[in-house]
């Protein structure tokens, strides 16, 4: 009966072998690879999902800003460094114009608040809209008219951007807009991006007198 203790003892006190070993690493190391494989998995969607949506967050914005703008634009005409009355014109639209490296539009639009007029800026805000360096720019001045030394406020909406184009609805669709003192019924803005490819939008012109002032 001792005889069988002891064999039982020894056999108990033998512990793993080098083999038994090396397996049970491996199969640690296996489950510790798998582990943080999904692990990086899953940081990496998150990134993803919050690169995305701070993205599709901006877009949103942007074309917020473009609707606010195109759908409040008035028949009103701008003076520029020339004063000559005969070149006023209420919306300028082309290629390459405001340093934009594709099409490029200037207009004015209404619903700028100035309660009492009690701040140094007009009610009518004279904007622009431009492609310069991947951004689609919107610039804007305080006045409607030209002050000397006025420069524009610059304001990046979306980045990224590959082209910026816009046609005029007028019993069809045109690509350039010439009538100096009337707006086109509709305005299509077009420009594409590297990661929503291209993105259109039409903004319907309300009918407006021209505005003198």
């Amino acid at each position: 009966m001792r005889n069988n203790h002891q064999v039982s003892s020894r056999r108990f006190n033998k512990g793993f072998t080098l083999l038994e070993m090396l397996v049970a690493i491996s199969i640690f190391a296996l489950l510790s690879l798998t582990a943080y494989q999904v692990l990086q998995g899953v940081l990496r969607s998150g990134e993803i999902s919050k690169v995305h949506s701070e993205s599709l967050t901006q877009l949103q914005r942007a074309m917020l800003i473009i609707e606010q703008d195109f759908t409040q634009i008035v028949a009103r005409a701008s003076r520029d460094e020339s004063d000559n009355q005969d070149e006023l014109r209420v919306m300028t639209a082309g290629r390459s114009l405001f340093e934009s490296e594709d099409q490029g539009i200037e207009f004015n639009r209404l619903g700028w608040q100035n309660p009492l007029n009690l701040l140094p800026r007009s009610n009518v805000l004279r904007v622009r809209y431009r492609l310069q360096e991947g951004q689609l720019q919107r610039l804007y001045f305080l006045h409607p008219d030209l002050v000397v030394g006025q420069e524009p406020q610059v304001q990046v909406l979306l980045n990224d951007i590959e082209t910026l184009s816009f046609r005029f609805w007028n019993d069809g669709w045109q690509s350039t807009w010439e009538p100096e003192k009337t707006l086109p019924r509709g305005i299509e803005i077009t420009f594409s991006n590297k990661q929503y490819s291209e993105i259109r939008r039409v903004f319907l012109i309300s009918e407006s007198e021209v505005i003198k002032q």
